[in-house]
């Protein structure tokens, strides 16, 4: 791996910094973006896809959802649904921008200027804020991204904007692009036409029922290191069959869990990107595959901080386990062992709290009992 020298951009003020990828050969600088200048963008219709092998194979019919679509979290009481991967730092209850959750660089997030190019993207879920999760059905999301359909004027222009997430079961940490044919079923979100800018959308996925999240946790990590999967996000102009044509200027704003508090879930520094070239592919790693390490420390963040595509996921508050506490396949001593240790605690979103009623008791000692076994 190559270092190499750049400047970061914040505000008026210079940071020198080096920043680590793969080939050494990312050319644009990273940049500050202000949160203050995103607008928000509600989707206009939705379908729930699948990408397999670079085509997109639908799963329903576009779903209409007009000018008042309900935006994410579906739920913004906060009872039904927790967030469990902030990738963004949005509010937790609202789905929104929060800069109080930042622990550094308040009120900003990054991306590599307003003529960089890059609508795929791959990055990586190390974990979720807790295991019960995995493989939840994610029945919201956050994401943000920057708009240029006329790179070469960054203040002008519209395109219809188009926008496709998908969650994988693998996710390669060795740059060996294990993760784009393995797609779980996502969601298409058509914006209409949107003008050049930085933009951030809450979404609730429940006109196509949601959309999974990774469940197993795959060998695709260093020696000693265990990852859960990885999301997908493409920007696209247009989808005619299965067929998608990318966007012509688009980008991920980059965020990373821990610089957030809390914390909601992790992931390591890896990040694919269609960039060299551009051409809907993640196939010339190590050209497109890059960890994304920066020296932050001047802003007080940690060093290295590690920067991904900015997205967050919520799921259902207390999703069914038939007693497989922690979501190994398998109800066994151990799910039995976690009850027992777990009994009488109260609260929402226990792992061990089988039945939602938000305490720890024999009825959930019960249905550890009465499914013991299954899938062992």
């Amino acid at each position: 791996m190559m270092m190499r020298g750049t400047t970061l951009v914040l505000a008026g003020a210079v940071l020198c910094a080096n920043f680590a990828f793969a080939d050494g050969q990312k050319s644009a600088q990273l940049q500050a973006f202000d949160a203050s200048q995103l607008q928000m963008a509600t989707p206009k219709r939705m379908m729930k896809v699948r990408w397999e092998n670079g085509q997109v194979i639908p799963l329903t019919d576009w779903i209409e959802l007009g000018d008042f679509a309900p935006a994410g979290p579906c739920d913004t009481s906060g009872q039904t649904e927790t967030l469990v991967f902030d990738h963004a730092a949005v509010d937790p209850a609202t789905g929104n921008i929060s800069g109080t959750r930042q622990i550094c660089i308040p009120g900003s997030y990054f991306f590599f200027g307003p003529t960089y190019h890059n609508p795929f993207y791959a990055n990586d879920i190390e974990s979720l804020v807790n295991s019960s999760f995995n493989g939840a059905t994610a029945r919201s999301l956050t994401h943000i991204w920057f708009w240029n359909p006329n790179r070469s004027n960054p203040a002008g222009g519209s395109q219809r904007c188009i926008i496709l997430i998908f969650a994988t079961e693998e996710f390669d940490t060795e740059c060996q692009v294990r993760h784009v044919p393995t797609a779980l079923p996502g969601v298409a979100l058509d914006y209409g036409n949107l003008v050049a800018g930085g933009w951030y959308s809450p979404v609730c996925l429940d006109p196509i029922g949601g959309i999974p999240l990774p469940a197993t946790v795959a060998d695709d990590g260093a020696p000693g290191q265990s990852v859960l999967g990885g999301y997908i996000v493409i920007y696209a102009q247009d989808i005619q069959g299965n067929q998608v044509t990318l966007a012509s200027g688009a980008q991920p704003l980059l965020w990373h869990p821990e610089l957030t508090n809390p914390r909601y879930g992790n992931s390591t520094s890896i990040q694919f990107d269609d960039d060299d070239p551009t051409d809907g592919r993640h196939d010339s790693s190590p050209r497109e595959c890059f960890p994304y390490e920066f020296d932050l420390s001047g802003f007080g963040c940690p060093n290295p901080s590690k920067l991904g595509g900015a997205i967050a996921f919520w799921v259902e508050a207390c999703p069914p386990s038939n007693g497989d506490v922690d979501r190994n396949g398998c109800v066994d001593d151990a799910d039995l062992l976690a009850v027992l240790f777990a009994f009488g605690s109260t609260g929402s979103g226990l792992p061990e709290d089988i039945n939602c009623d938000q305490v720890v008791d024999d009825a959930d000692l019960l249905e550890v009992l009465f499914n013991f076994g299954n899938g062992c």
